[in-house]
């Protein structure tokens, strides 16, 4: 699986405690509301579980709003834990090149550059 689809199912996972504790939601209470077990919106809840278009719907009209604003939701969480893994991403970065630069013991281009001769225009 990759990385793409895991950030979606963690978006998804998120929507869905998002939505419900924005209810004032317990998971019992939406289950009864929902008519899906208490114990599989756990398990969407613990990312065990991937929804349904179906479930999804449930859902919706559980939390009364629509498909459109659960999915526009799920849009906004899923770009933001795409930004937050980029951020990531781009430190990591710049932490490895400050450790390279830093490092003594590897030379560096030019060096290895003007070592071989290869400095000359």
């Amino acid at each position: 699986m990759n990385y793409e689809t895991l950030l979606f199912h963690e978006a998804i996972r998120l929507l869905i405690i998002s939505v419900r504790q924005k209810q004032q939601h317990t998971q019992q209470s939406l289950s009864i509301e929902s008519g899906i077990s208490r114990q599989f919106i756990s398990q969407l809840e613990c990312g065990k579980r991937i929804p349904s278009i179906d479930t999804l719907c449930q859902l919706a009209i559980a939390l009364k709003t629509s498909m459109g604003s659960l999915m526009a939701e799920l849009d906004r969480i899923y770009q933001h834990l795409f930004r937050q893994r980029q951020a990531r991403q781009n430190d990591n970065t710049e932490d490895y090149s400050a450790r390279s630069a830093a490092d003594t013991r590897t030379p560096s281009l030019e060096y290895i550059r003007k070592a071989r001769g290869l400095d000359k225009p």
